[in-house]
């Protein structure tokens, strides 16, 4: 008998550009069969706290602070968050292929299909990430870009972007929600 294949979700964004390679960090958040019920779950805490649809560095802090705890609280994300971090490099195409492959590959067992959607991925870069993510041997049918309004993921993994950036520098309120969230295992590096 044929072993079922698992349908995976991974959704994809980046902080550290405007840094010019000094600080550069990807996010990857990976569901599957939870998706429907996570995604309801997102759009509840992100009215919650007051954040909806907005991009992590266009909100308030108070609303930032609001959506990352009931992110860190709640048990149906831990084990599903992954982020990377590098330094001294402006290799960002490169970097986010290798940290989404580092993160499916941590994540997935045996066999699997990924869809993987990342922010503002442009045409012209789809089928470099696609083959980039083959080269890494992730089993994937081709990447595709998304805006970061256009879903509770994508707006999950901006956010995730813009919070380890804001843990990593040492932001007061940030910073002790960052050593949280990592010694939970709510998020993992890879």
């Amino acid at each position: 008998m044929k072993e079922k294949i698992q349908k995976i979700y991974a959704y994809v964004d980046e902080s550290g550009q405007d840094t010019k390679g000094e600080i550069f960090l990807v996010s990857v958040v990976i569901v599957s069969s939870q998706r429907d019920e996570l995604r309801k779950l997102l759009r509840k805490i992100e009215l919650a706290s007051g954040k909806k649809n907005r991009k992590w560095s266009k909100e308030r802090r108070v609303r930032r602070k609001a959506y990352i705890e009931a992110i860190i609280n709640s048990k149906g994300f831990k084990g599903l968050i992954y982020y990377s971090h590098y330094t001294d490099s402006r290799l960002y195409i490169d970097l986010t292929v290798l940290s989404t492959a580092k993160a499916i590959l941590n994540h997935t067992a045996q066999p699997y299909q990924a869809s993987v959607y990342v922010d503002g991925l442009n045409t012209g870069e789809r089928k470099y990430f696609t083959a980039g993510l083959r080269s890494l041997h992730v089993k994937t049918t081709l990447a595709r870009g998304l805006k970061d309004e256009a879903d509770e993921f994508i707006r999950l993994a901006d956010a995730i972007a813009g919070f380890v950036r804001d843990g990593i520098e040492g932001d007061t309120i940030m910073a002790p929600l960052f050593k949280q969230a990592i010694k939970t295992g709510v998020i993992r590096e890879v």
